[in-house]
């Protein structure tokens, strides 16, 4: 592609979010018939909830522990989400990534991942069965905001704590140039998230594809400088990854619609509208494959997965989130989405490990996650900010994405692809109903649904 267009598709991604964001609403966007009604009063949910989420049961946590990768919460505030929901201005997004502080690391002799602070390569390798000697030669942009100096410092010590190969790593400016690189946010400002964003992105992508080269491309703000730098990845990779949402708004006309695998997180507020929840875009466009998010458990060497949904735990300073789906407001319905329930763009289309209780373990010397010396800089994040970067990961490892027309092909063909049958991303009292209609949309259950799309890879042969 020529450069005019990328920049053609950054300015029509400004004008766009422009039109359609709605200053002071956060992630809320008016409702359509597909939708269902408005938020209206939320004490009037709040009366009916008992009986809506007892008819919609998030699945049960009972018997499971750290043998399972369960990691029980052991005091209050034991996550945080990396970048606060907030009333989110026009043009802005938000990442996804949920960050636990209450897990002590246990150092390993041989200077590896600590144990007890989350999922190692080497667990998500398995979980989804990646053949991880694959990926040599394919490049992962990463897109995310603000600067993060010491990333590749950091980086490179979560590879090495893992034994993973040694490959290209670059971290580049919005522009895709070496210098000026954007500030680092202060530690107490509410952008500083975006530094936990990082690490997770990077040693997500290294976790799925260690063969993978990484462009990590820092954008010096969350709204117009992330498209820029979105539009700046296309020109570098096939294969970007976009772990953060706003409101929802209509995929621009130069917004590229096949040759590319580019992956976005589909949120972390639920399915339902009183908690900022519902379609989030770039998920609900249908250029980009939206990942949902699950808990991922196991038993010996067998993987179990169901819908993310946390919303019913008070330990993160209040619940700790859900994963997002919808049927979109303002994305019309790609001609290779089967699904008849939701006439619009539905959101999602694949997913993977989100939940807080099953995070990966990354490492960022800029913070202090655990209150041993040995491993303080070990922490566990999750959020369908982790789901993203490692289905990026694997499209790496599929080496196709030259050929994808959005998540066309997974829609077409997802014989081996895991359903996720078990399941919701709403609980009323916290997210109010589901934003839409139609049931499957926030219920998992046989087939395609809106939390988890057709369900968590094994293997990469429908990516």
């Amino acid at each position: 592609m020529k450069q005019p267009f990328f920049r053609a598709f950054a300015v029509a991604a400004i004008v766009a979010m422009t039109a359609c964001s709605h200053a002071g609403t956060g992630n809320v966007m008016p409702s359509t018939p597909d939708q269902g009604p408005a938020m209206t009063s939320p004490a009037a949910y709040d009366a009916a909830s008992a009986s809506l989420d007892a008819a919609m049961p998030i699945d049960d946590t009972a018997g499971l522990g750290p043998q399972n990768g369960f990691l029980a919460m052991t005091r209050p505030n034991a996550a945080v989400p990396a970048c606060p929901p907030h009333a989110l201005r026009p043009m802005e997004m938000r990442c996804f990534a949920w960050v636990r502080t209450d897990l002590v690391g246990v150092a390993r002799p041989d200077g590896g991942i600590p144990a007890g602070i989350g999922y190692t390569p080497t667990d998500i390798q398995s979980a989804y069965k990646l053949d991880a000697t694959k990926g040599g030669g394919q490049t992962v942009v990463i897109v995310d905001a603000f600067g993060y100096k010491t990333a590749l410092k950091d980086v490179m010590a979560y590879r090495t704590a893992a034994g993973l190969p040694s490959v290209s790593i670059k971290v580049l400016n919005e522009d895709g140039k070496p210098s000026p690189l954007p500030k680092q946010p202060g530690k107490t400002s509410s952008d500083f998230g975006w530094v936990y964003e990082q690490s997770l992105d990077l040693d997500a992508v290294s976790a799925a594809c260690p063969k993978c080269n990484i462009v990590l491309l820092q954008a010096k703000d969350t709204g117009t400088g992330l498209f820029k730098a979105i539009a700046v990845g296309f020109a570098m990779s096939k294969i970007v990854s976009m772990s953060f949402g706003g409101s929802d708004f209509a995929q621009p006309s130069t917004f590229p619609k096949s040759g590319y695998a580019a992956i976005a997180s589909a949120g972390d507020s639920g399915g339902g509208l009183k908690s900022g929840g519902g379609p989030q875009s770039p998920c609900t466009f249908a250029g980009v494959i939206c990942a949902g998010g699950t808990r991922l458990t196991h038993t010996g060497a067998g993987w179990t997965s169901v819908v993310w949904n946390d919303e019913k735990s008070n330990a993160c300073g209040g619940p700790c989130g859900a994963t997002g789906s919808g049927c979109s407001t303002a994305n019309a319905k790609p001609t290779w989405q089967t699904d008849k329930g939701c006439t619009m763009r539905s959101e999602t289309d694949i997913s993977a490990d989100a939940s807080v209780y099953t995070p990966l373990a990354i490492y960022n010397s800029q913070v202090t996650c655990s209150s041993s010396a040995s491993t303080a800089h070990w922490c566990g994040v999750g959020g369908t900010s982790l789901s993203a970067p490692l289905i990026a990961g694997m499209f790496g490892l599929a080496g196709n994405a030259s050929t994808r027309h959005g998540a066309m092909e997974l829609w077409g063909s997802h014989s081996s692809v895991t359903n996720v049958t078990k399941g919701t991303n709403v609980f009323v009292r916290v997210t109010g109903p589901c934003a839409s209609k139609v049931k499957y949309i926030c219920v998992a259950g046989a087939g395609y649904n809106g939390p988890t799309g057709w369900g968590s890879p094994n293997g990469t042969s429908d990516l």
